[in-house]
């Protein structure tokens, strides 16, 4: 009986042992990128962001890595490093500002597209019909990807608290700017001045 007591009291510490282990480990380990924190984002915001977006300054902070799936079926991973700088914008069918901002997205793609990605990340898991998704990029004309953060694990990862959200990201991985909806003539001098000399 007292053996008994002791495999059993041995298997419950080795079980609690392993699930304090997965529970302990960075969750954004591996492939995936770190999580943005306050002071990672203060310290991008912080910098003098034309002189970031000019390669003159930089915040130091890496974008998250992270891959998911996209509406074409294809995996699309983020954050490492390219032969462009990216534009990231989350957003959501049901966004009001994401609608608002919509045509400058495409405007921009579309003058920038040569020396810049784009990248659309929609927070699928919030959309109430997975047909929305696809009806909001064709009636915008979106002919960049749009990949789906179904488990809001990008979301996460970014630090996400409103749409739409805007992240540029260098051919480093490094992140230059981030902002919430913005004038159209200041997001196209951020690309103006990101791209200068490319």
């Amino acid at each position: 009986m007292k053996s008994m007591i002791w495999i059993l009291a041995g298997f419950l510490l080795a079980t609690a042992f392993g699930v304090a282990l997965i529970v302990k480990t960075d969750r954004t380990s591996g492939e995936e990128g770190k999580k943005l924190d306050a002071s990672a984002l203060e310290s991008v915001l912080s910098v003098d962001q034309e002189a970031a977006l000019h390669r003159k300054t930089s915040s130091g902070v890496k974008a998250p890595a992270f891959t998911l799936k996209a509406l074409d079926g294809k995996t699309y991973t983020i954050g490492e490093t390219s032969d462009k700088p990216i534009v990231l914008q989350f957003w959501a069918s049901w966004c009001e500002a994401c609608t608002v901002e919509a045509p400058t997205l495409k405007k921009l793609h579309e003058a920038y597209r040569d020396k810049v990605d784009f990248y659309g990340v929609n927070l699928s898991s919030e959309e109430k019909q997975a047909g929305n998704i696809s009806s909001f990029v064709q009636q915008n004309e979106w002919s960049f990807t749009n990949l789906l953060d179904a488990n809001k694990r990008a979301s996460y990862l970014y630090e996400l608290h409103a749409l739409p959200t805007t992240f540029i990201i260098d051919t480093d991985g490094t992140l230059l700017d981030t902002f919430h909806m913005v004038d159209p003539m200041e997001f196209e001098l951020k690309l103006d001045q990101l791209t200068e000399g490319r």
